[in-house]
């Protein structure tokens, strides 16, 4: 038997590019910069599952080799989830070290998600909105029922572009809803993928990409709200193809 004399890695062929994984289907207002702005048309309602209002708060577990705590993620809840006993502290940013602050820990966070179709890159995503301004600004919008209409498959005839301005605390947001008729493309590709995204699966720790996972409408299986589900899953979702319609 002849032995291999050569690792294997050095008769591989070198690759002219860099590969990357594609984008996680996920988008929040904070990741604009100063300026910028994007547009997104809403899928579906809370009726559909395609819409729901939550908590997410960052955890803290205990390393079991050193012992110290360490972050663990974000635990998305339906309630305001009071003070856990695995919530994080905060960070004193203003050392070298970063240190953790003993008894001062990071607010829960009031959320807003939402099925929506991004103009940008041709796909459906979830917004998940943080921003108390911008969900008042989208309350407001939604509320002016005579101006901003919805089909009765529950698409949005009309997008939303979403801003920003400014850096630090010196950051605002604002959207700016447009009336805009859905594209015969769009109406076709959510009747074929909008029972395959179900956002209550937030609260089951489940992916919400993966359909639906509840007993009833909105309610975990169990009727119980689960810790521990990721604020960001891994699964992708297919892209829409662009033929320049939104």
């Amino acid at each position: 038997m002849a032995l291999q004399i050569l690792p294997p890695e050095l008769l591989e062929k070198p690759k002219d590019k860099i590969e990357t994984k594609e984008p996680q289907p996920y988008w929040k207002p904070s990741s604009l910069k100063d300026g910028e702005s994007e547009e997104f048309r809403l899928l579906g309602c809370y009726e559909t599952g395609h819409s729901i209002v939550g908590w997410q708060y960052a955890s803290e577990c205990r390393d079991a080799k050193t012992g110290d705590l360490r972050f663990n993620g974000y635990v998305v809840t339906r309630t305001h989830p009071g003070t856990p006993d695995d919530l994080a502290r905060e960070t004193d940013w203003s050392k070298p070290d970063r240190p953790k602050i003993d008894g001062s820990f990071v607010k829960p966070r009031k959320f807003l998600a939402w099925v929506a179709t991004s103009a940008a890159r041709g796909r459906m995503e979830v917004l998940f909105i943080e921003q108390k301004t911008l969900r008042e600004q989208l309350t407001e919008v939604l509320q002016e029922d005579e101006d901003y209409t919805w089909t009765e498959d529950g698409l949005a005839n009309f997008s939303i572009k979403i801003s920003r301005k400014g850096a630090g605390l010196e950051t605002s947001y604002s959207i700016l809803p447009k009336v805009r008729k859905v594209p015969e493309k769009i109406v076709k590709e959510w009747k074929t993928s909008k029972d395959s995204i179900w956002l209550p699966n937030f609260f089951e720790g489940k992916d919400p990409f993966d359909g639906r996972q509840t007993d009833e409408k909105g309610l975990p299986a169990g009727g119980v709200d689960k810790r521990g589900s990721t604020v960001l899953p891994k699964t992708k979702t297919k892209p829409i193809e662009d033929d320049n319609e939104f």
